[in-house]
């Protein structure tokens, strides 16, 4: 059997610290903007009315989405996501984000259209160097249309014939439900790092930190690739499980590696199960308030190169509902 380097089951306190709460909430930027700043967010906010329109959109700034879902203590959902940015600007941008349920119909009576979300954020150019973003929206479950503008931020005395980068992508994006007592889990997260901070994070900066979690910042992996050195961490959160006479959850998660051979695979190993119950869970644990947290740590230098499936199990022993989760990796010379 392979050791795990964290056992949840022995870390459920963690939870307590709040590295595995609920989703914070995030709220759309309600802040006082300069004249040139409320100039340049009707400017990106028309290029995204053009696109809605029918109109094409600019495309100097190619962006993609990669989101995930987790349950908030709100009836909406927190959606981070990872933001690729291609031709992105040498010099501050601003960025909008807009979120469509194409299924309502505008009240024709109302001054201004109100959308599930819509918000600005404007972004040093410091942080756009990578190439990546992390940023929010919250949603009911549902199904949109996402839409997100990207524009180079020009001088105030920039001369009137200088044009701008900008860059519009509009996809779909469907939310889950937590909210209806199914058993379920959030998106799994493959990390690269986690960050422990050493100060709480203001709960306004959920907006471009949506993925700390109490104590720690848990970065999203770049792609599903990694060396022989380095290690394989993949979180998740556990809802609506069934819950015993002590009102514990009692929760087993297994995980298996499978090698892939050709169009076959074959198993490589496998974890100790992890075993979340009234046994190991604090007295004071609940699960209107916590959700149970899921995952592993994984050193590779035992991994051939090759590409492999990490198939997961999630067993509720209350209700007798099963849950299976995969995560298809490649293991690399370092």
């Amino acid at each position: 059997m392979m050791a795990i380097r964290r056992v949840v089951a022995l870390a459920v306190a963690v939870a307590f610290s709040g590295t595995f709460a609920f989703a914070q909430s995030a709220k759309p930027d309600t802040k006082k903007r300069s004249k040139q700043e409320q100039a340049e967010i009707e400017t990106i906010v028309k290029l995204v009315d053009g696109v809605m329109a029918g109109q094409p959109g600019p495309s100097d700034i190619q962006m993609e989405i990669t989101p995930f879902f987790l349950k908030s203590q709100e009836q909406r959902t927190f959606v981070p996501f990872v933001l690729n940015v291609k031709g992105a600007p040498a010099t501050d941008a601003a960025m909008y984000i807009r979120v469509v349920n194409p299924s309502a119909q505008p009240d024709p009576k109302a001054k201004k259209v109100e959308y599930p979300w819509d918000d600005i954020h404007f972004v040093p150019a410091a942080q756009l160097t990578g190439g990546t973003l992390h940023r929010v929206f919250m949603a009911a479950p549902g199904t949109y249309d996402v839409y997100l503008a990207m524009k180079e931020r020009l001088p105030e005395k920039a001369p009137k014939t200088q044009v701008a980068k900008a860059g519009v992508v509009k996809t779909q994006i469907t939310v889950p439900d937590f909210q209806n007592a199914e058993f379920a889990t959030s998106s799994l997260l493959v990390t690269d790092k986690v960050n422990m901070l050493t100060a709480p994070v203001p709960p306004d900066a959920a907006r471009e930190r949506p993925f700390v979690f109490g104590a720690q910042e848990l970065i999203p992996a770049a792609d599903m690739e990694f060396g022989k050195t380095e290690e394989l961490s993949i979180f998740y959160q556990v809802y609506n499980a069934g819950l015993d006479p002590a009102g514990k959850p009692n929760i087993t998660m297994e995980y298996e590696f499978h090698k892939k051979e050709g169009d076959a695979e074959k198993f490589f190993n496998k974890t100790n199960p992890q075993v979340v119950s009234a046994a190991n869970l604090p007295p004071q644990f609940d699960p209107a308030t916590f959700p149970v947290p899921g995952g592993i740590t994984v050193p590779l230098a035992s991994f051939g190169e090759g590409t492999y499936r990490l198939a997961i199990k999630i067993s509720d022993k209350v209700s007798g509902k099963v849950l299976t989760r995969d995560v298809n990796f490649t293991v690399k010379a370092s």
